[in-house]
């Protein structure tokens, strides 16, 4: 998933933007696995399907969504580090 060497003083970004890509992936597949559980639902409503749609995603895609939030974070410091403001005069 790398696009970065390693010395380089971009890898550190490199590295947050594939996890941030990655996780966002991953988020997107949540999503579809809860589609296909509301479609079940709207089929047969089962007990099982019900207790699940109920409280998916939850938890898990909470997780990312802070994963992904607190990645942007650091993008923005290491960003800052790459490309300091100047001090105006």
């Amino acid at each position: 998933m790398g696009t970065h060497s390693s010395g380089d003083p971009f890898g550190p970004l490199y590295s947050l933007l594939d996890q941030i890509q990655g996780a966002h992936h991953e988020m997107g597949q949540m999503v579809q696995e809860y589609k296909a559980l509301v479609e079940r639902l709207e089929e047969r409503a089962g007990e099982d399907d019900l207790k699940l749609v109920r409280v998916l995603p939850g938890a898990r895609y909470t997780v990312g969504t802070t994963f992904v939030r607190e990645a942007w974070l650091k993008v923005q410091v290491e960003v800052g580090t790459l490309f300091p403001e100047e001090e105006s005069s």
